[in-house]
């Protein structure tokens, strides 16, 4: 299988209530998936990994849409808009597998999450901490 678990530059230090910190539990949370992807002898584990990673996300998000919303982040309606069409696209791909998924099938599903988390990390949360660190530095 060549699933490779996502490495991030947060620090492992970081307050998981901050903004580096909840994405290093994202990402950590998807590297279990692919774990046990590896590991596991059985698909109920893997099933339980997606859903704790799922949860996990939507927390993340209402969190990340109230630091947007406190700092009036100028492109807070787009990247809430693609929270929740991730949010319904993982809702649906997972409700679409039913019961009968197999061992065989883990592997792209954990590539389907790894694209759903990289590119929104990229596309949206990067610009994000960019704007978050100015507003810090009171620039």
């Amino acid at each position: 299988m060549n699933l490779e678990p996502i490495n991030v530059g947060y620090d492992a230090a970081d307050d998981p209530g901050s903004f580096d910190g909840a994405h290093r539990e994202l990402f950590d949370l998807y590297n279990r998936i692919v774990w046990a992807c590896h590991h596991e002898a059985a698909v109920v584990p893997i099933r339980e990994r997606i859903r704790t990673f799922l949860m996990y996300a939507t927390w993340h998000f209402s969190h990340e849409e109230e630091w947007m919303r406190e700092l009036h982040y100028p492109d807070r309606a787009r990247h809430k808009a693609d929270h929740d069409r991730l949010q319904q696209d993982a809702e649906d791909f997972v409700e679409s597998l039913g019961g009968a998924l197999e061992l065989a099938d883990m592997p792209a599903i954990a590539r389907y999450f790894n694209h759903w988390l990289a590119r929104h990390t990229a596309q949206h949360d990067e610009p994000l901490r960019a704007f978050m660190s100015q507003a810090r530095s009171g620039r």
